[in-house]
């Protein structure tokens, strides 16, 4: 089997693990960065191994940054400080899937392959969430509402995108799939009942086709208000779940806004370095008895990616991960403006699930949630490695 082919079936094996089990995810995580360590090392390639995503020197600073924050805490021999910051790791994984793609160029049919696999998955998790007659939101395989939905959500802004953009390239069974795999995907993310992903995934698609064509941007907006508002009138639990007119959607209101509080004040606290990646919960009940919240709040990570970040690791670590996330948004757009007329669709439909993702951020702390980061760091492996190669014609479909 050639090395193309095996990069191949890794990337699908990956994507496929993000929506079943968490121990399927370590095992990818795994085996991406071994076979990418052990093809830099046979090619005599380990420095640009490390040199394919390297922003003006962004990795050695935010470890220190993170490495200081764990420490002040917590003191140089807890055992925290070096779980904590051994969870960076993901930075190697994000390295190994920019090498493996930019080295083997995997992309032929990829998305076909990628997108029947999802197709299947996606019917498993409707026959699921109709099967368990106990379920009211949709859970898919992993049954983790917030984990399922903050994956869900960014394939269907990467397929509507992709459809909407390179609809005129793909032939009949193409287009059949990419409506199948689009319109499943939407009726998960709607029936994951996740406020969070239907404001995502639709400010994604929206942001996307305005850049490529914004008629059709504003057709699509119509379409959503149309479809949304319907919706809303007529189905009781999206009614419900939108004004929050249920004792459970209030009480979940309420523990966000004090999840949001309590580390508002942690951060006026620890403006520099935080309290320690990760150590923000153990903090909370501290701040809750001083901001007057009863005993049984709930005790969380900050419900958005954002808090969560400058709570743990100061203003130093905040400005570390903003400029994580532009540098891929710059290089996947560097990517969409050098591309290929019948490959902009693919690379503008990786940015809008990348915008899904971050936009998601807002209202959860999706990065701190495993499957959720190793699908960000697919999706942003995928853009970058794309960007060197989608002035070419790889035969996407």
């Amino acid at each position: 089997m050639s090395r193309i082919y095996q990069v191949k079936i890794l990337l699908l094996f990956s994507l496929i693990a993000t929506f079943t089990s968490q121990s399927l995810v370590d095992l990818a995580d795994i085996l991406l960065v071994v076979t990418a360590g052990y093809i830099a090392h046979q090619d005599n390639e380990i420095k640009k191994y490390f040199k394919g995503f390297s922003p003006s020197g962004l990795w050695p600073i935010w470890a220190v940054c993170i490495l200081l924050g764990l420490v002040t805490n917590l003191g140089f021999f807890n055992t925290q400080v070096w779980l904590g910051f051994i969870e960076y790791r993901w930075v190697i994984t994000l390295l190994s899937i920019i090498y493996l793609i930019k080295k083997n160029n995997p992309f032929e049919k990829l998305i076909k392959i990628c997108g029947l696999f999802i197709l299947i998955l996606n019917l498993i998790s409707i026959f699921l969430y109709l099967y368990r007659q106990d379920e009211v939101r949709a859970a898919g395989i992993i049954n983790a509402v917030m984990a399922f939905s903050h994956n869900i959500a960014p394939l269907f802004s990467l397929f509507t995108v992709l459809a909407f953009v390179s609809w005129i390239n793909f032939d009949r069974n193409q287009k059949i799939l990419l409506t199948l795999v689009a319109l499943t995907s939407m009726m998960l993310t709607l029936l994951s009942y996740t406020r969070g992903v239907w404001i995502s995934s639709i400010a994604g698609i929206l942001i996307c086709l305005f850049v490529w064509n914004y008629k059709r941007a504003l057709q699509f907006l119509i379409l959503v208000i149309l479809v949304g508002s319907s919706l809303v009138l007529e189905n009781k639990s999206i009614n419900d779940r939108i004004f929050s007119k249920t004792i459970a959607e209030t009480s979940s209101n309420n523990a966000r806004l004090a999840l949001w509080r309590a580390n508002w004040r942690i951060i006026q606290d620890y403006p520099l370095l935080g309290v320690g990646h990760e150590q923000n919960k153990y903090h909370l009940r501290k701040y809750y008895d001083e901001l007057g919240y009863p005993a049984d709040t709930l005790i969380s990570h900050a419900h958005n990616q954002y808090l969560q970040v400058w709570a743990g690791t100061g203003t130093l670590g905040l400005i570390c991960y903003l400029v994580f996330l532009f540098s891929i948004f710059k290089t996947a757009w560097r990517g969409y403006k050098n591309a290929n007329p019948e490959n902009k669709g693919l690379q503008l439909g990786l940015i809008a699930a990348l915008l899904c993702f971050a936009i998601g951020a807002l209202t959860e702390a999706n990065f701190s949630i495993s499957k959720n980061r190793f699908l960000f760091l697919l999706l942003a492996g995928l853009a970058i490695g794309f960007s060197s190669s989608s002035n070419k014609k790889p035969g996407l479909l």
